[in-house]
């Protein structure tokens, strides 16, 4: 089975004091809570989680403590990525087969959560009837004209997160806002996509920057997961209003807010 990536959205609560003084983590929501086998898309997990910190008064820091770990079934899920957003990327574990799985997260300090059949992985064929064998079809009987009012329709299942991505499906960007920076220093920002199959989008988008006498590296954003992008970008330029832009391959723009680069 191919891999495939989770990401875990989390909501820091700053507390101190002891694992018994805190409340334990929820699962607030997973995204998609089903998917077929071999799906290489992201799945959203978002967590409410309060964590312990310890203050370290020489270095003048808060420390948040331990680590968070998650298990889909039994198979522990690698974390890969943290970003400023407590944007959590694992590994979802190779092989699962057609199963509901149990979702849990448990932190360091031994709190934990569990979202029982959480997720849901499909055969290919899932959903098609068994015609069973053939023949031996019972007599209906004497029709009858009138079988009373027609059925309602299957309700819409959605759009498909299979289905490449099309003109319309991604309306725009939004950019975390971008505080002051040095010019040729570093930084990272998080660009959204926005629409209706957000959560789906994975492409690339080109980067651009509004001052003509100076350049942003890289000219490109990497692949968004889950319709989120978190990359460290360097301006080469200086000035007091510095505009980042986004533009994908369908010719939607979306622009960060001005900030100053000195």
């Amino acid at each position: 089975m191919t891999r495939g990536l989770v990401l875990l959205a989390l909501t820091l609560l700053s507390a101190c004091g002891s694992s018994t003084s805190l409340p334990a983590p929820r699962i607030v929501s997973i995204r998609p809570a089903s998917d077929t086998v071999g799906r290489t898309d992201p799945i959203l997990l978002q967590i409410d989680a309060a964590y312990p910190i310890r203050l370290d008064y020489a270095e003048g820091e808060v420390q948040i403590q331990g680590r968070m770990r998650v298990w889909i079934g039994e198979h522990e899920a690698r974390v890969i990525a943290l970003d400023a957003q407590s944007l959590f990327a694992v590994d979802l574990p190779a092989n699962l087969g057609a199963a509901g799985y149990d979702v849990r997260v448990a932190l360091a300090d031994g709190r934990e959560t569990t979202s029982p059949q959480g997720f849901t992985l499909l055969s290919q064929d899932a959903g098609t009837p068994d015609a069973g064998p053939d023949g031996g079809i019972p007599d209906g009987g004497i029709y009858v004209a009138d079988g009373g009012p027609e059925p309602e329709p299957e309700p819409d299942a959605g759009p498909d997160p299979t289905r490449p991505m099309s003109e319309g499906d991604i309306t725009g960007y939004e950019f975390e806002p971008i505080s002051d920076q040095t010019i040729g220093q570093p930084f990272a920002i998080t660009v959204r996509a926005v629409g209706p199959r957000a959560a789906d989008f994975t492409d690339k988008v080109d980067l651009s920057i509004s001052k003509n006498n100076g350049d942003v590296s890289p000219t490109s954003l990497d692949k968004f997961v889950g319709g989120i992008c978190v990359q460290n970008i360097a301006i080469d330029a200086q000035g007091a209003n510095v505009v980042l832009t986004v533009t994908d391959r369908f010719g939607v723009q979306s622009s960060s807010n001005a900030f100053k680069v000195k």
